[in-house]
């Protein structure tokens, strides 16, 4: 059995729920323009960029007409944020991270956000303690499900990919894991919980199902 060194969480979804109410803000907004917002179509764009969904020209196509970008924008992020600042820690996250940090293991982040979004939630909830590297979109040249954001994490904790453990919520985020050579275990959200995601190694309904110990049991 490999040792593990290190584990490697994604933000968006796995650290936080933010991909809930990103779509139900976005949702929202289309529905007061009278369209409806696709939930698949949505989804099959989390976790990653590649291919990013224009939202707002998908808006106009929808209703025919030009939007005030600025406007629509404004008003949905100021929504979204609303929601984001009273949401608290996904279940089980601090007890993996505090079990990690007593186990030796080496913390990372690696998200295909931007580095002020991830370090900023992650100061604010007191979590950066545990991080010893953060990996985001300002850093790779391609994100997720391009490996580089892994391997780049992993570089930056100075362990090696087959040493390092992901957690994810995503299948762009999963294959991107795989592809770094690195286990994987996906906890999908209400967002990505009916998605396709039989390429990781273990699923979790939540970190609360099984102790880390356990879990790192398992992998082997």
């Amino acid at each position: 059995m490999t040792t593990v060194q290190a584990m490697i969480f994604d933000f968006d979804g796995v650290i936080l729920e933010t991909e809930t109410p990103d779509f139900e803000t976005w949702r929202d907004e289309f529905a007061s323009h009278g369209v409806e917002l696709d939930r698949s179509l949505w989804a099959g764009f989390i976790g990653g960029r590649a291919g990013v969904l224009d939202i707002y020209g998908h808006l106009e196509e929808l209703t025919g007409r030009r939007i005030d970008r600025d406007l629509v924008g404004d008003r949905r992020r100021k929504r979204y944020l609303s929601i984001i600042e009273s949401s608290p820690v996904m279940p089980g996250i601090v007890d993996y991270m505090t079990e990690a940090e007593g186990m030796g293991l080496k913390l990372g982040v690696a998200s295909s956000s931007s580095r002020e979004w991830v370090e900023g939630h992650l100061t604010k909830r007191g979590l950066m303690c545990y991080i010893s590297a953060v990996r985001c979109r300002d850093d790779v040249t391609k994100v997720k499900p391009d490996p580089e954001l892994f391997l780049s994490t992993a570089a930056a904790l100075g362990v090696a990919p087959e040493r390092c453990v992901v957690i994810e919520d995503s299948s762009n985020g999963v294959t991107a894991a795989k592809q770094a050579r690195m286990s994987c275990v996906v906890v999908p959200n209400s967002m990505t919980k009916n998605m396709a995601i039989g390429h990781a190694d273990i699923r979790l309904g939540s970190l609360r199902e099984i102790a880390l110990t356990d879990l790192l049991k398992s992998l082997g």
